[in-house]
């Protein structure tokens, strides 16, 4: 479009913006570090930060406990990675489904998509930001207990150094499981928040997948000729509980009636969950009318 001959610019006070222009890589890393925070209610009134500070409290009191334990009993007292897992996958779900549709829903909520994307921002770059802020959040807070731990557990042990030589193996491990758990919750949680733009509807439906997933895996385990490891390939925390088990090398008792299968079905399992949602990500935001 040209403007007429006869046009005029007016200046009416506005200040120019005078700092470097970082373009496309700029945008993207800001939407980034805004869903990171937004994901932490960080720049919001102190009730957006409720759950964030619930789900860390209460994942990381219970590590505390249990290194003072096993340092009051002289690391007589074991310490159990897959254990302390085990009830505290739900939590990060409740993370999720509470803090997701803050980035991905709130900016359809008040039509905040038409002006990010008129600018160097393609929609595929902005659900990878979206994404990548939601799996960076989780991944702090799935690792959190986890390091702690295993900080803790060296720092407990008579011998740290001998202890650290020791436990090489399961630093590896740790941050397989959490980077597993950051990318199929965060993952689902980014794709289901992304199909409408009501907080309360992003929420009920990222707590209602899990939930039904959880159904039809403890249904399938009623059935004849259904086995127990074959159901629960159908609850992704179902399957990141007993990997937690599989991967720190412990056991439970059902696990020794039903052996699991390898480690590395868990992980192609749990990775292809985690991209096939990426993919449905990616597909909305292309498909959403801004």
């Amino acid at each position: 479009m040209t403007m007429p001959a006869d046009a005029t610019i007016h200046d009416i006070g506005y200040r120019r913006y005078e700092g470097a222009r970082l373009g496309a890589r700029g945008a993207w890393i800001a939407l980034w570090w805004q869903g990171v925070r937004a994901m932490f209610g960080l720049g919001r009134p102190a009730k957006a930060k409720l759950v964030p500070v619930f789900v860390v409290v209460v994942t990381l009191l219970p590590c505390l406990a249990l290194l003072a334990a096993s340092s009051a009993s002289g690391g007589q007292l074991p310490i159990r990675y897959g254990t302390l897992l085990d009830g505290r996958l739900i939590l990060f779900v409740l993370f999720a489904a509470a803090q997701v549709p803050e980035v991905l829903s709130r900016d359809q909520q008040h039509r905040i998509l038409p002006l990010i994307l008129t600018r160097d921002v393609t929609r595929l770059q902005y659900a990878s930001a979206r994404l990548a802020a939601v799996c960076t959040a989780m991944l702090f807070v799935a690792l959190s207990p986890l390091l702690l731990l295993y900080v803790g557990e060296i720092g407990v042990a008579t011998d740290p150094a001998a202890a650290f030589r020791e436990m090489g193996h399961t630093l590896g491990a740790l941050l397989l499981h959490g980077t597993l758990t950051a990318w199929v919750i965060g993952s689902l949680g980014a794709a289901l928040a992304s199909f409408t733009s009501r907080r309360a509807y992003a929420t009920a439906s990222i707590i209602g997948t899990f939930l039904v997933a959880a159904a039809i895996a403890t249904g399938l385990d009623d059935l004849a000729g259904v086995s127990v490891r074959a159901a629960e390939l159908l609850d992704p925390i179902r399957a990141l509980r007993t990997m937690g088990y599989v991967l720190f090398e412990e056991t439970t008792r059902g696990m020794e009636l039903n052996p699991p299968p390898s480690l590395w079905v868990y992980s192609a399992l749990l990775t292809g969950i985690g991209a096939a949602a990426a993919v449905g990500l990616v597909l909305r935001i292309r498909r959403m009318s801004v």
